[in-house]
């Protein structure tokens, strides 16, 4: 693994995979070695346990939309409480919405760093249609996809 020193140097500094990883109990979810960085650099891999928690309600809207691209944003105010959402974009009733929601949740503390200068610090996720059989999505930062 990569050394870095902050939140930038690792979505800046990982921009493809030779490694992907996943969890045995969770076989419909692959991921980068920059989400791992992530997650190993900030102790975060409660952000790897959430998308994981929220897979059956993503792999449901799949097989109802089809739609194969979904992000991921963990939004938090300088308190530290805030939200982790997935949401797609797509069609409901033959108009195009560019956010519709999958599943959010509010998160009353989130230990990830917020930036000083701003009143919320927002990071993203993508998770796209990785294989489809077996059916699995890849979770990558924006720099990898």
């Amino acid at each position: 693994m990569k050394n870095y020193n902050t939140v930038e140097e690792i979505y800046a500094n990982n921009f493809s995979s030779e490694r992907l990883y996943k969890r045995k109990y969770c076989p419909s979810l692959v991921y980068t070695e920059g989400v791992m960085n992530f997650a190993e650099v900030l102790n975060a891999h409660w952000v790897i346990d959430n998308v994981i928690s929220y897979m059956p309600l993503v792999l449901k809207t799949f097989k109802e939309t089809e739609d194969t691209f979904y992000v991921i944003e963990i939004a938090l105010k300088q308190g530290n409480s805030g939200y982790m959402e997935v949401y797609h974009e797509g069609f409901v009733n033959n108009d195009y919405k560019d956010h519709i929601s999958v599943i959010k949740q509010n998160i009353p503390y989130i230990d990830l760093p917020t930036k000083v200068d701003e009143e919320i610090t927002t990071y993203k996720f993508y998770l796209s249609l990785y294989n489809y059989e077996p059916l699995q999505f890849m979770l990558l930062l924006p720099s990898e996809y």
